[in-house]
């Protein structure tokens, strides 16, 4: 890739030195994918492409490459630790790749002036050097489509009034407009109450869709600042496929409210007649492990967006200490336990009712079991 770079500083000196016409200037674009099959794909994709009719040459800049044979790979992802890279490709292999994948891909270009070009260009070769290249990876704050929106509006100029407006969401409402089911139910577990508060515009744009949109309505001094706009990608008609009316069916049986509350009248059942408390303590087992997960997740963590958890008053640790008590017969330290877990799920609703975090439905059959169990045990009803 070293050819790459020397390509950019040719350009950039040539450019510099007014050798290269109008015509020949490069031409520079936002290209923005949309959502994949894959979890990690699920929210889209954006990357810069730069077009020198001079030479012909069409390169795309990746923000978003990684290299899964790093040791340790999912353990530095969920410590916060994995680097992510700044890579170059040939138009035509990042085309063929999301041909391949069934993904659309459109093309915004910018109406920008030389010196801006010169600008741009300069940041892209100086993230390139390999001492620049790699950065540490943060899904709301640092990814392949913040990098992009930090580059475009520090060298383009910022709307500081028209960014800085409320975007009338926050990260949590953003995040769940992609994402349903389980997947869905899993992030809102392990994601803080830090999600929870309204965001500005700006902001918005760490997801592509959002940068996208702010980019079209955006201006360069006094002109737009996209001055044409391309599909170059349709997005696959076998990505979209109706379903039959035993696919919905099986959607709805194996939903996150389905199941759990499924769970939660088979748990309520065994308390209420005593029966099969076997079920009842791997329920209790299963939070207590969950909550054990989480918490030292945040501890080992750098990921923000993981902390202020108060899902940690539901999901916590104690029910495994309340399991344990019970099964050793601890009958007084079991009270104490139960009604401290009937304090906390009461501190959760209320976070709930004031909005301070997001509760998933399923969340709710959770609470509503747990708080079954701990009052029985609490009351010496069990």
């Amino acid at each position: 890739m070293m050819k790459h770079r020397l390509l950019i500083v040719t350009v950039i000196l040539l450019l510099l030195s007014g050798k290269i016409t109008a015509a020949e200037t490069p031409r520079i674009s936002l290209l923005t994918c949309t959502p994949g099959a894959e979890l990690y794909s699920t929210f889209g994709h954006s990357a810069l492409r730069v077009y020198n009719p001079a030479t012909g040459s069409d390169l795309v800049f990746n923000f978003g490459l990684f290299d899964f044979n790093t040791p340790n790979f999912y353990t530095r992802f969920m410590r916060g630790k994995l680097e992510y890279m700044l890579g170059i490709q040939y138009m035509d292999d990042f085309l063929y790749q999301y041909q391949w994948e069934g993904r659309g891909v459109v093309e915004q270009v910018l109406s920008l002036d030389s010196a801006q070009t010169v600008k741009i260009l300069a940041k892209l070769e100086y993230l390139y050097m390999p001492e620049n290249r790699y950065y540490l990876y943060s899904f709301l704050y640092k990814n392949c489509t913040s990098e992009l929106r930090d580059i475009i509006f520090d060298i383009t100029g910022k709307d500081e009034y028209s960014l800085a407006k409320s975007a009338g969401k926050t990260n949590r409402d953003l995040i769940n407009e992609y994402v349903g089911g389980w997947p869905k139910f899993g992030i809102n577990i392990l994601l803080g109450s830090t999600l929870d508060r309204e965001i500005d515009v700006f902001q918005s744009m760490f997801l592509p869709d959002y940068l996208f949109n702010e980019l079209t309505v955006a201006v360069n001094g006094e002109i737009p600042l996209v001055s044409d706009y391309r599909v170059l990608l349709e997005k696959s008609d076998n990505t979209i496929k109706s379903k039959t009316f035993i696919s919905k069916i099986k959607d709805v049986l194996f939903s996150p409210i389905f199941v759990l509350g499924l769970i939660a009248a088979v748990v309520g059942y065994s308390l209420i007649k005593k029966r099969y408390k076997a079920v009842e303590i791997g329920f209790l087992s299963i939070i207590g492990l969950l909550g054990i997960f989480i918490s030292v997740l945040i501890m080992i963590t750098d990921h923000r967006e993981l902390y202020s958890n108060f899902n940690l008053l539901w999901c916590s640790p104690i029910y495994l200490f309340i399991v344990i008590a019970s099964l050793i017969k601890w009958r007084k330290t079991e009270k104490v336990l139960s009604y401290a877990s009937l304090l906390f799920l009461s501190l959760i609703i209320i976070v709930w009712i004031s909005g301070i975090q997001y509760a998933e439905p399923g969340f709710i059959f959770i609470v509503m079991t747990l708080g079954l169990s701990s009052f029985i045990r609490a009351t010496g009803r069990y």
